[in-house]
């Protein structure tokens, strides 16, 4: 199903629910473009909680979130899950702030939209579109997470307001395309404009706070469960040159050794990274003889097995993803998808076993001058299982033109598993648990993250506007954070739209494959 016609289901999908519930309750349809539940009864139930949990005193209370909220965007680092441990994320303000910065940079700069891409889509704001941004079968992990983190979040700025004696007239959901969606508390406007500073800071950063809570929660669970060995990579599918290996599906590979490496697995970008070190990637010479032995430790039926294949199997030589047009290579007649295997001249024979390989290859022969431009040297490859051999003049390099020139990317070179069918990265996912918890994670630090910008209407933007009306007045105030929300968004929507251009939401998406 193509993007158009996932695009269609939506819409027919909602056409079909907003006229069910049209037909039910008038009232819950607004246009045919929003849905909107709301409840007195929800607020009243809100409040009682709120009494129930007034244990905590209101100046620790107001201390903890706020100190939460600020984690969220504005702290200089934030824990995030790595392998069997902990990386640590700079606040999304200045990720936002610099990603922007660089590829304006770059684009006055002469660069390409393509080259600024890269770094502006870093602070992207990507829809989770099931079918167009993301794969369906991710869908359920993905909407317990929002489910749990939007109900918390509104039921604390319920519990705030309610504990500071702030009355609240209903609470509800909404909906628009199902993309837009969301749980709101309605609390009274005037009691809330002319509460303390400190009521409304509690009210706006407390929704922001509980989704930090859940997302350092799903950090917790997700160290004790990868230590106590519910990570892995999952073979969810086998092709001939996989099978070749002794991998079956339904294993989960939990372990890699040898080539003097011993790693752990947990998900399935650790095995393939580990196995591209071990073949030189992305620059060096392989790790391993071609004889020497790799195991995979595996969980099958209950029981760890080891499964060995040489090291050979791993080294298929350096495909080609991108050459450049015109360059020596191309002119001799290689093409992008061919795999280079060896390269005969340069005083040596050269085989080549990956993409680090060749590179390192090519640069031990531009630094030792073992070759000058107009040489002639032949490039062994792999085009369609079939060798053959072409006789390259290298040329001059375009930054120095007395070194020579092969005219290959250094970037358009393919990585095992991601380029080649041994290994292929499709074959693999991540276990049950780690795609639950990392979901949860994703969707909850997402959620602060986004609500924590001083962009009004979101939290940050609201609880800026309290604090500045405080100390500047209220049209200063409404001014300042006015002129901050459009700067910002714009950068927000800038950056989203690099995104999408250069894709790196597949990037982050397919580590939760």
């Amino acid at each position: 199903m193509d993007a158009l016609e996932t695009l269609a289901v939506y819409v027919v999908s909602w056409l079909a629910v907003a006229l069910a519930l049209y037909a039910i309750r008038r009232d819950l349809v607004k246009g045919f473009i929003l849905i909107m539940w709301s409840s007195e009864g929800v607020a009243r139930l809100i409040k009682r909680a709120a009494e129930r949990l007034s244990f905590v005193p209101l100046r620790v209370y107001l201390a903890v979130v706020l100190a939460l909220f600020l984690l969220s965007a504005y702290s200089p680092y934030f824990p995030i899950p790595a392998g069997t441990g902990v990386a640590y994320m700079p606040g999304f303000l200045y990720i936002l702030l610099r990603s922007t910065y660089q590829a304006l940079a770059g684009l006055l700069h002469g660069a390409s939209v393509q080259e600024v891409a890269v770094v502006g889509g870093q602070a992207a704001a990507v829809p989770l579109l099931p079918g167009i941004t993301i794969p369906w079968d991710q869908l359920p992990y993905i909407a317990l997470a929002i489910i749990v983190g939007v109900a918390l979040h509104e039921f604390m700025h319920g519990y705030a307001a309610a504990r500071h004696g702030i009355g609240l007239k209903s609470a509800g959901v909404f909906s628009a395309f199902f993309v837009l969606s969301g749980a709101f508390v309605e609390p009274d406007e005037e009691q809330l404009k002319s509460g303390p500073l400190g009521a409304r800071v509690a009210v706006f950063a407390s929704g922001v706070a509980a989704n930090v809570v859940l997302a350092l929660l799903a950090l917790a669970v997700y160290l004790a469960g990868v230590h106590a060995g519910l990570g892995g990579a999952v073979v969810a599918g086998i092709n001939p040159a996989t099978a070749q290996l002794g991998l079956r599906q339904g294993d989960v590979v939990v372990a890699v050794n040898g080539c003097g490496i011993s790693a752990d697995v947990v998900v399935p970008d650790q095995l393939l990274a580990t196995l591209n070190a071990m073949a030189g990637n992305p620059v060096g010479a392989p790790l391993c003889s071609p004889n020497q032995t790799i195991t995979l430790v595996v969980k099958r039926g209950g029981e760890l097995v080891d499964v060995g294949f040489p090291a050979e199997s791993i080294y298929v030589g350096a495909p080609l993803t991108r050459l450049i047009y015109g360059g020596p290579m191309y002119d001799a007649g290689i093409r992008p998808g061919d795999i280079v295997t060896a390269i005969y001249g340069c005083g040596g024979a050269y085989r080549i076993y990956s993409s680090g390989q060749l590179i390192s290859v090519i640069q031990n022969i531009v630094a030792s001058g073992l070759c000058r431009p107009g040489d002639r040297v032949v490039v062994g490859i792999l085009r369609d299982g079939k060798a053959e051999n072409y006789t390259v003049t290298l040329g001059h390099n375009p930054d120095n033109y007395s070194r020579p020139f092969f005219g290959i990317y250094t970037d358009g070179l393919g990585q095992l598993g991601f380029d080649t069918s041994v290994f292929a990265a499709s074959l693999f996912a991540n276990t049950q648990f780690v795609k639950f918890v990392m979901w949860f994670f994703l969707i909850n630090f997402g959620l602060a993250l986004i609500n924590a910008l001083p962009i009004y209407p979101l939290d940050g933007g609201l609880l800026a506007l309290a604090v500045l009306e405080r100390y500047l007045g209220k049209d200063v105030a409404r001014y300042t954070v006015y002129g901050v929300t459009a700067v910002l968004a714009a950068f927000l929507v800038f950056d989203s739209a690099l995104g999408f251009v250069s894709g790196i939401y597949n990037q982050i998406f397919s580590l939760l494959r």
